[in-house]
């Protein structure tokens, strides 16, 4: 139905000044009205829009918008566009010559700045997330959160009974200089050659100075072992001012607990240390 044919023009008039989208769905669900402001947004013919259903469109956005959905990305890209429904009203149709079947008509918005100011807050609380849980050197799990991931993969050994080792690592160095920016440099190198060297499910945190932590899932006692002795070959390659380099593992036992786990490995690295 086109416009010129509604005997009601002066509630088309407020529809179409209305600051909200509007679009309006007969009993079919199809489109019968929607104002211009809404068809510029979409950057579609209003004639060519009316009298679709569902069946008859293939953009993504005009289906999204006969179903009613809350929320429609019209365009994305450099510049998002996105609506937001804002209201729905149920109504005769007979203030708008349509007889006595009911109409739904969908009010939504431009929520394109509101979806980038969101997805700019989402990013900075991830931002700020992986600060607080990483180390700001070598990009590492931090103390707290290796804490937190060696407790969720004990339990995972607990419940699968899955193979688990731990490696402590305290790396003795000694540099002539005592600039924090060469420091900081070697750790930042020493903790690139630690994700080089291992698989991807492995987990590597950073504890303090030059002291890294190890975290092996379905990794044997032996295993662990051959890592380490690659990689202390590594680390004396690359670093000559590395004057000792020190190991605790341990492997998860049944019946351990975090603590009971990890005292292993600290009993292993301090007699090392001895």
């Amino acid at each position: 139905m086109s416009v010129s044919s509604v005997n009601s023009p002066l509630c088309f008039k407020l529809l179409e000044n209305s600051p909200s989208f509007v679009v309006i769905l007969d009993a079919d669900q199809k489109i019968c009205w929607l104002n211009q402001s809404f068809c510029d947004f979409l950057g579609l013919e209003r004639e060519k829009l009316i009298g679709l259903s569902d069946d008859d469109v293939k953009e993504h956005c005009l289906k999204q918008i006969l179903s009613g959905t809350d929320r429609i990305e019209i365009f994305a890209g450099i510049l998002d566009k996105w609506i937001e429904l804002q209201d729905v009203m149920t109504l005769s149709g007979e203030p708008f010559d349509m007889g006595n079947q009911e109409l739904r008509i969908l009010y939504y918005v431009d929520a394109s700045q509101k979806i980038q100011i969101e997805k700019q807050l989402l990013q900075l609380e991830s931002t700020l997330t992986h600060k607080m849980s990483h180390d700001s050197v070598t990009g590492m799990l931090n103390h707290h959160s290796m804490f937190q991931t060696l407790n969720s993969e004990v339990s995972r050994s607990r419940r699968y009974n899955n193979p688990l080792s731990l490696v402590l690592m305290d790396i003795n160095y000694q540099s002539d200089s005592d600039a924090q920016e060469k420091i900081e440099q070697m750790r930042l190198m020493i903790s690139q050659l630690l994700k080089d060297q291992m698989r991807w499910a492995d987990i590597v945190g950073h504890l303090e100075d030059f002291d890294f932590v190890l975290l092996l899932p379905e990794t044997v006692y032996e295993s662990a072992e051959t890592l380490i002795q690659k990689l202390n070959t590594s680390l004396k390659n690359i670093a000559m001012d590395v004057k000792d380099i020190r190991y605790g593992l341990s492997q998860w036992r049944k019946g351990d607990d975090v603590t009971m786990f990890v005292e292993r490995a600290v009993s292993e690295l301090n007699s090392e240390m001895a």
